[in-house]
């Protein structure tokens, strides 16, 4: 990691100080579960249109760590816990319609530690599963805001990732044998960033039941040509099962 990458990391150890633990306490002893549909494209889409998807929703935030989404965190110093994640592939027919000739990356495990809260936090991950060996580490910050009707919620949220080489190289890199059958450049990366930003609504229609809407961009700062546009999106909308009191 360069200067300036350790730089942009230190300010955002402070920022996560400044921050505070304002966004944990709005949604402490607070879980839901449930599923959305989803219309968007991602950053590795070569199609001109949105597609559709389903997408798993799972959250929990108390005593002994959070669970946000894929990220498992369980806590053992306050502030401080041992995390868990599985990447699901992002470079995949599955889920876009990625050039042909581009063979698909998998998955992986992935394990680390947490700085913070569940709504300010650094999050440290390491592939744990052989895949590639490398590291991402997570600067997430969101904040439900104060409205006065009392059944719906707002959290904005930015989040921005490192991605060191070889994760990198994992998901961006081109081979000679694949620029030969997709017509796309080689390409060998070095460490990149993702920036995130997006807009949590949740409506709580009963006691037990509440309605999740979902907006998201996303922006990957990578020159390979298997980014095939700057901005991925995607909004959703679902319904969970609130499983806390």
């Amino acid at each position: 990691m360069n200067l300036q990458q350790t730089t942009t990391l230190l300010a955002a150890c402070a920022a996560l100080t400044a921050f505070g633990t304002s966004a944990q306490e709005q949604y402490y002893d607070f879980g839901f579960i449930g599923a959305s549909g989803a219309y968007g494209q991602s950053v590795y889409s070569d199609n001109g249109g949105g597609s559709l998807s389903l997408e798993p929703n799972l959250f929990y935030n108390g005593e002994y760590g959070f669970v946000d989404g894929s990220l498992v965190n369980i806590s053992v110093l306050p502030y401080l816990g041992i995390s868990g994640q599985w990447r699901f592939a992002e470079v995949s027919d599955d889920f876009d319609d990625i050039p042909n000739g581009i063979d698909e990356r998998d998955g992986n495990g992935e394990l680390g530690v947490t700085i913070g809260t569940v709504g300010a936090r650094l999050t440290y991950l390491h592939d744990v599963t052989n895949e590639h060996d490398g590291y991402e580490i997570q600067l997430h910050l969101g904040r439900t805001l104060d409205l006065s009707f009392e059944q719906f919620t707002l959290t904005p949220y930015v989040e921005v990732d490192f991605r060191d080489k070889n994760l990198s190289q994992h998901l961006y890199d081109i081979s000679a044998q694949e620029s030969a059958a997709s017509g796309l450049n080689t390409y060998s990366s070095g460490s990149s960033w993702v920036y995130q930003t997006g807009l949590i609504g949740i409506y709580t229609i009963t006691p037990d039941w509440l309605t999740l809407a979902k907006f998201e961009l996303e922006h990957h700062d990578s020159d390979s040509p298997l980014i095939r546009r700057d901005l991925g999106w995607s909004v959703s909308l679902g319904v969970t099962y609130k499983f806390t009191e």
